[in-house]
């Protein structure tokens, strides 16, 4: 009977997969037909978009926006090479009205110079709002991200760098740089910093403009308080701190005080004082894996200093030729990883220095990016033996490999340090030497962008 029921299920399977194939072209005819959709809706919505512009396809989409081709109707008889093409880029209806307007303002004041894109018009009716800018053809950043040789790598740097010296000057935080972000012509070697839609600036004491208009309705009187859901988790130290006098908040909410540290510290629960005092709330926009610590641990005086982070992974990512260089999920991956990268000293420094305080279960020296990118250039190299398998005294406890091979810094030198002769990789030792500048886990440390363009590896020619 077993046996019988092997063949059905099987049968099964070969007459799913054949449907799913006949399927495929089926799926790609939809797919196409809900873009077109997509444009006869917003030439709908927008109708004077329709009177000077044919839009022709669907070309990116993001949490935020859409961005479609076109291109000008006064131009339909030319060929295509002698067109003006346009990235139109149609922003969500629910995006804040705030958020909008400082955006435009960003790329009218900052745009169109040192590799910043600009923006030629602007379109409104009602709810529905364009930005027609530019459209610079480009490659996905996976798709040359293990092509790129020194010069290029340089040039690549020195143009982000120029861009994001444009930005700051102008007190702006960009908060979204990534490769898909900085838009690469490698063809003509043109290069454009996009998307502030989630932009601050550093000199105002306000909350950054919401970036969506807040649909929930105002709570009524006599709900639930906004901790309701912390107290309801059972977290608190009651049964531990009877009869026992009030203890001052933890220094992290405030660290100018000097206060006694809680009986709660480095226990798994939250006293009752603790539970009383409203959590940190700092700007934690941006794209996980390229945001900085002073992001993960909630610092609220954040400066220009997380682009140059987001610029530091990118290099990263080049260096070692792997895209997405941080994978994590969450703040506390994305706080593990990077502790297992520049080792845990430097985050509980770097946490004590933001006013915060950090628990680890285990503790590390981190990892040489320079040994890394060498490491995972060749393909002969051995894998890490599994974490529960017991270890020859010839490999190394914590990266694992063997100690000819290991990949673990060395806490004697200094990792920032520029040897003239050395390479790995293919790079020269002066790239890794500006990794570790901007990967800096103390931001006040970091460098900037000015000071980038000044360091060996981009000053060369």
């Amino acid at each position: 009977m077993s046996r019988i029921r092997g063949i059905v299920a099987k049968v099964k399977k070969e007459i799913v997969d054949s449907g799913k194939k006949k399927n495929e072209p089926d799926t790609t005819r939809e797919k196409d037909d809900v873009e077109k959709e997509e444009v006869m809706e917003l030439l709908h919505k927008l109708p004077k978009l329709a009177e000077k512009f044919e839009v022709h396809r669907k070309i990116g989409e993001g949490t935020f926006s859409s961005v479609f081709l076109g291109s000008l109707r006064q131009e339909s008889g030319l060929p295509d090479s002698k067109k003006r093409w346009y990235a139109i880029k149609h922003l969500v209806p629910t995006t804040h009205p705030t958020r909008v307007a400082h955006e435009l303002r960003c790329l009218r004041e900052i745009g169109g110079k040192n590799h910043v894109i600009g923006v030629d018009l602007c379109l409104r009716n009602f709810d529905s709002v364009v930005f027609i800018m530019p459209y610079i053809p480009h490659r996905k950043f996976t798709e040359y991200v293990g092509e790129m040789d020194t010069d290029e790598l340089r040039q690549y740097m020195r143009a982000l760098m120029t861009a994001l010296r444009h930005v700051h000057s102008f007190g702006v935080i960009h908060r979204d740089v990534k490769p898909s972000n900085f838009l690469y012509n490698r063809d003509k070697r043109l290069y454009a910093l996009v998307d502030f839609g989630l932009a601050q600036h550093t000199s105002s004491d306000a909350q950054p403009p919401p970036a969506h208009q807040s649909l929930k309705r105002p709570r009524e009187h006599g709900s639930p308080l906004p901790c309701a859901k912390r107290v309801a988790l059972d977290l608190t130290m009651r049964t531990r701190k009877q009869n026992q006098p009030p203890v001052l908040p933890p220094a992290h909410y405030n660290p100018a005080a000097a206060r006694a540290p809680c009986a709660c510290s480095g226990v798994a629960g939250v006293c009752d004082e603790c539970a009383a005092w409203a959590p940190r709330r700092a700007n934690r926009a941006g794209t996980q894996g390229f945001r900085p610590p002073e992001v993960l641990f909630k610092y609220t005086d954040q400066t220009t200093a997380v682009d140059m982070w987001a610029a530091g992974v990118v290099l990263a990512s080049v260096l070692t030729g792997r895209y997405p260089f941080f994978r994590a999920s969450d703040d506390l991956d994305a706080l593990r990883e990077i502790a297992v990268l520049l080792g845990s000293q430097a985050m509980h420094r770097t946490a004590a220095a933001l006013g915060c305080r950090l628990l680890t279960s285990i503790s590390g020296p981190g990892l040489c990016l320079r040994k890394l990118a060498a490491r995972l250039c060749d393909a002969r190299a051995p894998a890490p033996l599994p974490r529960r398998a017991p270890l020859p005294d010839d490999v190394c406890c914590d990266c694992r490999l063997p100690r000819a091979m290991c990949i673990c810094r060395d806490p004697s030198t200094m990792d920032n340090e520029t040897f003239p002769n050395r390479s790995y990789a293919g790079f020269p030792d002066s790239a890794f030497a500006l990794a570790y500048r901007l990967l800096e886990p103390e931001p006040q440390a970091r460098i900037t962008a000015a000071e980038a363009l000044k360091h060996p590896f981009l000053a060369s020619r």
